[in-house]
């Protein structure tokens, strides 16, 4: 293998298309990380595929496994988050915040992906390596104008402030790490579907779309001890 990469949350619709992107390149090692299983007839002999809950636990056996397969990754994806499950739904008005939602969006979105770089962190040192975690725009507070979905807002801008204390971290301690920011746009997927009325026609992008931008932008970036905020057309977002 020329690189080995790992998705982890490949269980989603961006993950899962990453994984098939780069799979599909027969070059690269990929190491897929999920709650589920992989699915059925997902077989490829560059394919590891690894089950974790994402407790403790799971996520230091899970590196371990990693680090026999890829002791130094070329590229990192973490995919994990939420918008909207059961009763954790986007906040219209202040009286329907509710703090038990506040806090699992503020767990899954900013305290995990954290959790993974310092598992992960081993594994990095001067060797080049791309991490990207999904953020989003709406987790910029300099583009916020409309307001609402208070706990997700938050979630995604306590994700960027959490990066931006991990570059400069690594810079010291694995300065070949490129850290990213990276906002995909409205994607056909289950996180947004329940807003697809609301998006603009021409705005929808697919999942296959996404991770084709998101290798390129990947492919571009060198380590520089900064970490970037990117939408997918390699566009900067302000803070």
């Amino acid at each position: 293998m020329n690189e080995s990469v790992v998705v982890i949350g490949a269980g989603g619709g961006i993950g899962a298309a990453l994984v098939t992107h780069w799979l599909a390149t027969g070059t690269t090692q990929v190491i897929a990380v999920s709650r589920q299983p992989a699915p059925a007839g997902d077989s490829a002999p560059d394919l590891h595929w690894l089950c974790c809950d994402y407790s403790d636990e799971q996520m230091a056996t899970a590196v371990a496994r990693i680090a026999e397969w890829a002791p130094r990754p070329h590229r990192v994806v973490i995919c994990n988050g939420i918008l909207h499950q059961g009763e954790i739904q986007p906040e219209k008005r202040l009286e329907a915040l509710n703090l038990a939602a506040m806090t699992r969006l503020y767990q899954t979105n900013a305290l995990l992906p954290l959790r993974w770089i310092s598992q992960l962190l081993p594994l990095f040192g001067r060797e080049p390596c791309t991490l990207a975690v999904l953020s989003a725009r709406v987790g910029s507070i300099g583009d916020n104008r409309a307001g609402g979905w208070y706990g997700y807002r938050a979630s995604k801008a306590a994700l960027n402030m959490l990066l931006k204390c991990a570059a400069i971290e690594l810079a010291r301690r694995a300065p070949g790490v490129k850290l990213l920011a990276f906002h995909p746009g409205t994607v056909d997927t289950p996180l947004s579907r329940p807003f697809h009325a609301n998006v603009p026609a021409g705005n929808m992008q697919s999942p296959e779309l996404v991770a084709d931008h998101l290798v390129q932008l990947m492919n571009r970036l060198q380590p520089d001890s900064e970490l970037s905020f990117l939408d997918w057309q390699g566009k900067p977002i302000e803070w």
